[in-house]
């Protein structure tokens, strides 16, 4: 019998409802900004004969999450996904050159359950904040892996409006009010990638939270902080002159990653991400499949999805950084297909020598 069985059955005699006792089980405190959990008498009690059950069961309350709006957010639905699109390239007289194809998106219901087992000890509460221009800038949480791919939550603030947009189009000549910059603390030659993006629910006219992917180029030291600078764009003053914050992040706790190889190419996996170590100046990857030991795949990368938010490649060209934008559940991964094709060949991608790997 699973945890969950148990607890139904056990508060089956106590509540006759099956839709209250469902309430429970999937009861969470979630990091919502427009709709504040309402509490009554009747869920206190229950909550509390809950608690008392799951001591007595020993049952992890994974269901009571307090992360379920990060979790959400960073590997869920939160966010919104796309459908596969085609841009046309043409030249200066309106002649196509060429089509380019952008694979689809997937956003998925996160397994809140698995996430708090494989993630929940990892996730540090930052709670840092800044303010410039106007702008009121707070890190709420941070997730990163032991090479430094990660996500973190900012919350944005503006009483005179924020001047966000859910979907990232300013128009002719527009930008983002403000831009961010990552780095490990003490390292700003060091920048990481990253991108951003506009969590819906949470958006108003004043104020907003925003998930924040990144890759390193470089591994981050296993005792380094991250420094997140902030520089608010202001019409009619020189770029350096514009208002800007810095924020501190503590060194945290790194989730660590499963090491898989074959063929010649590493890989370090973990929930949030992908390392590959490989000559990625002569090879360019084109598919990324993690393969399950139940025989379930993640595709990271292929022709028509995408599974992650942000890519890097190092300096050096040996190692390639993957953020994801869905959970991996690392535990379980029983291999890693690669499809990968060669630069030195041709420039016919038709024609191209394509390779396979299998990392196990």
């Amino acid at each position: 019998m699973t945890d969950r069985e148990k607890i139904r059955d056990a508060f089956a005699p106590l509540h006759a409802s099956a839709d209250t006792l469902t309430e429970v089980l999937n009861m969470t405190q979630k990091h919502s900004h427009t709709q504040p959990v309402r509490r009554t008498a009747r869920r206190g009690l229950t909550l509390a004969l809950a608690a008392a059950l799951l001591l007595a069961l020993g049952v992890t309350a994974y269901a009571l999450s307090a992360h379920s709006g990060f979790f959400r957010s960073v590997f869920g639905t939160g966010l919104e996904g796309r459908d596969a699109f085609e841009v046309p390239i043409t030249d200066e007289d309106g002649n196509l050159i060429k089509t380019e194809h952008y694979p689809a998106v997937e956003r998925i219901e996160v397994d809140e359950e698995l996430a708090e087992s494989l993630t929940g000890g990892y996730i540090a509460a930052v709670g840092q904040s800044a303010e410039a221009g106007g702008y009121s800038f707070t890190v709420k949480d941070l997730l990163l892996d032991a090479n430094g791919i990660g996500a973190l939550t900012v919350h944005v603030s503006n009483p005179a409006g924020h001047g966000l947009s859910l979907s990232s189009d300013y128009g002719p000549g527009g930008h983002q009010p403000f831009g961010w910059f990552l780095f490990p603390a003490g390292d700003e030659l060091h920048f990481m990638d990253d991108r951003d993006y506009v969590v819906p629910d949470t958006f108003t006219d004043t104020e907003a939270d925003i998930v924040f992917y990144f890759t390193p180029f470089t591994p981050l030291p296993k005792d380094a902080g991250l420094t997140l600078r902030f520089s608010v764009y202001t019409e009619g003053m020189d770029p350096p002159a514009w208002p800007k914050a810095e924020l501190s992040i503590p060194a945290q706790e790194k989730l660590p990653c499963r090491e898989l190889a074959g063929d010649g190419v590493t890989a370090s996996l973990s929930p949030v991400g992908l390392t590959l170590r490989y000559d990625a100046g002569t090879l360019g990857m084109d598919s990324i499949v993690i393969v399950y030991a139940d025989g379930s795949e993640y595709t990271v990368q292929g022709e028509d999805l995408v599974n992650f938010s942000v890519a890097s490649i190092s300096p050096d060209q040996t190692a390639s950084y993957y953020s994801f934008n869905r959970l991996c559940d690392a535990d379980n991964a029983a291999e890693i297909r690669l499809q990968a094709h060669r630069f030195d060949d041709t420039a016919n991608p038709a024609q191209r020598d394509t390779v396979s790997f299998t990392l196990s």
